[in-house]
């Protein structure tokens, strides 16, 4: 029997539930059992949160050891909160039953370093997580080749290392699939605020036909390039432009701070989007994710968004229509919950 732990999210507009909820979505599908615990309360006093984390994670783990048997698999989405917990309990379990316990990765904050406030407060605690409690692990499943190849370098076994490729992206809505021919227009989505993506503000400057989708944008709400704030199980349907722009950072020469050096390592979920969205991605060559969209035929890999009007005026209808054809494919694949499934399948090898 396979099993998942599931962290309850509160439903809001951004994707940063998006993917771990999609994910236990796809573990329902292949009938996999889910131990959920409840949304971590943040608006109360330090002491009082350590008490819930201290009953809550028990009984979490008490309910996994209760149930599980020889040979089940257990998946847990990291990070998620009651690291020290799981790093205590997930090898006491394994001393008593011969359980496999995969990680499957949506961030290594030690490698980010903390974005803004994000985990920037205790990066002790992120270093429990991406070291010591990782490391407990049967099986890792990683973002792609470039996170594995940071993580063997950090002493990971790789025969334990399972590559993703790219994160599912579930969704039934219909994308606006209005002839894009000869339209060079591009989408970014995701947070528009200056702390993570400034680049934004430098690229408007441009002669760039931009459209914006998300929260925190802090330029004038009347303007024809920004769109609105729209669910994730809902945006695609909203989304019209011909491209999709994966970058992040301060500048347009490079993905640079941590947020953008960041995407050398990892899959930022607002590819999924686009490649759901059926939207060819733009995306910087030193992305961990370039490979993906050259080896797929799915989008464009640029150096410097200064290029970006030339790079799109030189894209050909055909070569249009051809990604677009490639895209169709793997559109097909996100939304089914392909690649977390083909990883779950290694994991009994």
């Amino acid at each position: 029997m396979e099993y998942i732990i599931e962290t309850r999210n509160v439903g809001e507009a951004h994707a940063g539930a998006k993917a771990p909820d999609d994910i236990v979505s796809i573990a329902r599908k292949r009938g996999m059992g889910v131990f959920t615990i409840p949304v971590l309360p943040n608006k109360t006093s330090r002491i009082y949160i350590l008490i819930w984390l201290f009953i809550t994670c028990t009984k979490l783990w008490a309910r996994v050891f209760l149930t599980v048997k020889n040979g089940d698999i257990v998946v847990w989405q990291h990070p998620a909160y009651g690291i020290r917990y799981a790093n205590y309990f997930i090898p006491w379990i394994k001393k008593r039953k011969k359980v496999t316990f995969v990680a499957l990765i949506h961030d290594l904050e030690s490698l980010r370093e903390g974005i803004g406030s994000y985990d920037s407060k205790d990066q002790s605690r992120a270093k429990i997580a991406d070291n010591s409690l990782l490391s407990k692990f049967d099986y890792v499943i990683s973002h792609n080749k470039k996170m594995t190849a940071y993580l063997l370098e950090q002493g990971f076994e790789s025969n334990k290392l399972i590559n993703l490729g790219v994160f599912d992206y579930l969704d039934e809505g219909t994308p606006n699939l209005i002839s894009r021919i000869n339209d060079k227009s591009v989408i970014i989505a995701g947070n528009l605020s200056r702390e993570k993506s400034a680049y934004i503000y430098d690229l408007k400057n441009l002669n760039v036909d931009l459209r914006l989708y998300g929260m925190f944008f802090e330029g004038d709400e009347n303007d024809s390039a920004y769109k609105g704030t729209f669910r994730p199980d809902q945006l695609i349907e909203h989304l019209e432009g011909a491209f999709g722009l994966v970058w992040d950072g301060n500048s347009l020469e490079e993905c640079a701070g941590n947020t953008g050096q960041y995407l050398k390592y990892n899959n930022p979920h607002k590819t999924s989007l686009y490649l759901a969205a059926q939207l060819p991605v733009i995306i910087w060559s030193q992305a961990a994710l370039a490979d993906f969209v050259e080896e797929n035929g799915v989008g464009i890999v640029i150096d410097d968004l200064n290029h970006l009007e030339v790079t799109l005026a030189k894209v050909t209808d055909d070569q249009y229509t051809k990604m677009l054809d490639n895209i169709e494919k793997i559109s097909k694949k996100v939304k089914a919950g392909h690649y977390f499934s083909v990883a779950m399948d290694q994991t009994k090898h």
